[in-house]
């Protein structure tokens, strides 16, 4: 029972509450998912650092392994690369949702959870302002996600008496990212692009304390919020060779570096019974400490193989410096006052495949015009508890269906990983992910002609 508490205790922060500023639209899909997020839980290792990072370029990618830095398409605006939103001919918009189903088994105690959540997945609204050359995107995205919760059973002496109690711990909310940026082409090889990016969220850290058969001890609840602040930057690159190997083919390598920066921060304490609870002091007597984080660099490379419309291969490999990670505030596996530091370097490569049967011939039946995706990708998480690497391993697949409007497919994508182990301290997650996503483009700025 000591065991599982100090591991838990290892696990905090915190809540979020979205609220894009795009499209009516987009404004109704975000509440819509973010409140089945609210209601259930995820996995328990989001609560290291500053959440689970959370990937996204594009529907396409995701079902590709997550490989999205060199993934250039006529068709999808790839939020991962600022270079590429050059290539936009039409003025784009996306929108989609994802459900998670994680299975968690405990090697300590050998119990087994399950979760559900619901989340949006990201918003985009992409502008050609010289069509194939000069291309404006704006998005909103997550950028970590925190969603878990612990139940620990102990007991202690009351009066000489042993009683019993669960110590409940859940943690919600994350960074939320909304970007805007310019790509531009310069000749017909080499695309450049650069992004502002603000990131900001709120996170939650909620502890119950229950005890089983004393009627006259209440529910204790203690909740720390923390809200978090800041601006960094992206720079993207690539370079396209043409007809290697045959007429319509092209090869792209691409590199992508975000910037490391310094998110500033608050946090309340309130301790109550169940809804009734006041606001905790800081030694200063203020009602909220401020802080700073330090957000490390990041750093991408990829290549992507195009042979006509028919089919694509691409490889990813990214790279996050969480080892140099600072914060004045205590956050999951890190305090700087006691020395716990137990964030790592994170890895991830990954990488797919993409088949379109029918490739440029619109007259052919929609399932031959549908792309068909298969991927997958493996990732050495920012956390090592008691100096154990957690690894992920994941299949990524899906379909993208045609429709009669240019620019439109309606993109399905499942995600099939585990996450950890069983062995020492850890916790293995089973993970389950379906997402659904609407792409539309079309032609805006048409100057019109008259005879």
């Amino acid at each position: 029972m000591t065991t599982l508490s100090s591991r838990v205790s290892l696990f905090s922060l915190p809540s979020v509450s979205m609220r894009p500023s795009a499209l009516l639209l987009f404004l109704v899909l975000s509440i819509g998912a973010h409140a089945q997020g609210q209601n259930n839980y995820g996995s328990i290792y989001s609560l290291y650092g500053l959440g689970e990072r959370v990937e996204t370029g594009s529907s396409q990618s995701t079902m590709l392994g997550n490989a999205s830095t060199a993934l250039r398409s006529g068709t999808y605006v790839n939020l991962s690369n600022p270079a590429l939103w050059s290539d936009q001919s039409l003025t784009s918009f996306s929108a989609g949702a994802s459900l998670t189903t994680v299975t968690s088994e405990d090697g300590l105690s050998d119990g087994t959870s399950v979760g559900t959540a619901g989340d949006l997945s990201a918003l985009h609204l992409g502008i050609p302002l010289l069509p194939n050359r000069l291309g404006l995107t704006i998005a909103y995205r997550p950028y970590s996600r925190v969603n878990y919760r612990a139940a620990v059973r102990d007991s202690l002496s009351v009066e000489g008496e042993m009683e019993a109690f669960t110590l409940n711990q859940e943690g919600a909310g994350g960074l939320q990212q909304l970007s805007g940026g310019l790509g531009v082409r310069l000749g017909n090889a080499v695309q450049l692009g650069a992004s502002a990016d603000m990131l900001f969220g709120t996170q939650e850290l909620l502890q119950r304390t229950q005890f089983d058969d004393r009627a006259g001890f209440a529910e204790t609840r203690q909740a720390r919020v923390t809200r978090l602040r800041g601006i960094t930057g992206t720079l993207g690159a690539a370079v396209t060779a043409r007809k290697l190997g045959a007429e319509d083919d092209a090869l792209t390598v691409a590199a992508v570096f975000t910037l490391p920066t310094t998110l500033s921060g608050s946090r309340t304490v309130t301790l109550g019974e169940s809804l009734d609870r006041d606001t905790l002091l800081t030694e200063d007597g203020s009602t909220s400490l401020d802080g700073d984080v330090d957000i490390p660099l990041g750093a991408r490379v990829g290549v992507t193989y195009l042979s006509g419309l028919r089919w694509l291969a691409t490889l990813d490999a990214s790279y996050e410096p969480w080892s140099e990670f600072e914060s004045s505030l205590p956050v999951g596996g890190y305090d700087a006052s006691s020395g716990l530091d137990q964030l790592r370097d994170r890895y991830r490569v990954g990488g797919g495949v993409e088949i379109t049967p029918a490739g440029r011939d619109r007259r052919a039946s929609m399932l031959q015009r549908a792309s068909y995706r298969i991927g997958g990708y493996a990732e050495q998480g920012l956390y090592a508890p008691a100096g154990q690497d957690v690894t992920t391993f994941a299949l990524t697949g899906g379909v993208s269906l045609p429709n009669r409007l240019t620019g439109a497919r309606f993109d399905l994508g499942l995600e099939l990983g585990t996450r950890g182990s069983t062995e020492g301290v850890l916790v293995r997650d089973t993970f389950l992910k379906g997402t659904l996503t609407l792409n539309f483009g079309e032609r805006w700025f048409i100057r019109r002609r008259f005879d």
